[in-house]
């Protein structure tokens, strides 16, 4: 059962009247201003909040020039290795198989069965050595393709830590730089090994070239980044805000023995301004009608 918020008085069913049966206060406004500025309080104090959070996202993406640098180069690794490394073709009776080393091609591996019969002919064909090696480049070349989904991932979430996300994709891209690198040796032996081969065919390529430099680009944007980190404008009194709210939470600091507003900026003292003038101007108009009452 419900009570009166100013003397107490258990409520009945039948009291469905706003006013206190007992007190006769009206029970709708009862600690009315009170509660007024303390919904003012703790507005200004999460709007404080979300105006940090909203100002770091927007700066994880576009806060520098380096922030909007790191949005160019995160698909470059991933473009880069749509271009071919190299192939090898193998033909027999009753199978003809390309296998390219692009992510095109190792998505098609993956999906037509290439990858199981390569896996298979590595156990038990009479080219076990050639089938091997074809196989540990298609697994090298696919970990240069995780790496790239990788910096994608970390510059898309960037906003989740716009002080850290960039040392993820510093440590991203050195791994793609090293990757791309062993990738190409495994390639190379790979293409060799076919080519000595008299079922297959083979040919080179170059596109991881390309990939390692587009991953030393994402590796310089963001080292740069963490080095130079991002500047985040706040306006006037937001942090402090942040702080108090903390502090608020915690239990650190009563809301109710906070002034309103809780941080006083050239916003609010403005406002202050323009609700003196007001009252004034109201006090004046009132005092001149009071005025021509008692000359009436």
């Amino acid at each position: 059962m419900a009570h009166c918020p100013k003397c107490g008085k258990k409520l009945k069913l039948t009291d469905i009247s706003q006013f206190c049966p007992a007190c006769g206060v009206n029970m709708r406004f009862v600690n009315f201003e009170d509660n007024f500025y303390r919904e003012a309080k703790m507005a200004e104090l999460t709007q404080a909040g979300m105006h940090v959070k909203v100002k770091r996202f927007k700066a994880a993406f576009i806060g520098s020039k380096l922030a909007i640098a790191r949005l160019v180069v995160m698909l470059l690794p991933i473009v880069a290795l749509l271009l071919p490394n190299g192939s090898v073709s193998l033909t027999l009776p009753f199978r003809t198989s390309q296998i390219t080393f692009g992510a095109l091609g190792i998505y098609s591996i993956f999906t037509d069965g290439t990858l199981n019969y390569v896996m298979s002919m590595a156990k038990e064909s009479g080219y076990q050595a050639v089938y091997a090696d074809i196989r540990n480049a298609l697994f090298a070349y696919a970990a240069v393709a995780v790496v790239g989904v990788l910096v994608l991932l970390f510059s898309i979430l960037c906003f989740i830590s716009y002080k850290n996300m960039q040392k993820f994709n510093v440590v991203a891209a050195g791994l793609g730089i090293a990757a791309a690198a062993v990738a190409m040796v495994m390639i190379a032996k790979a293409v060799k090994s076919a080519g000595a081969c008299p079922l297959m065919e083979a040919k080179y390529g170059y596109g991881l070239l390309l990939c390692i430099a587009m991953f030393a680009a994402v590796f310089a944007v963001n080292l740069l980044l963490t080095v130079k980190g991002i500047p985040v404008e706040y306006d006037e009194g937001m942090l402090e805000r942040v702080e108090i709210y903390k502090k608020v939470k915690a239990g650190e600091i009563d809301l109710e023995t906070l002034p309103q507003p809780i941080v006083e900026t050239a916003e609010t003292r403005k406002i202050d301004e323009e609700i003196a003038k007001e009252e004034d101007a109201y006090n004046k108009k009132h005092a001149g009608e009071e005025t021509e009452n008692v000359r009436e």
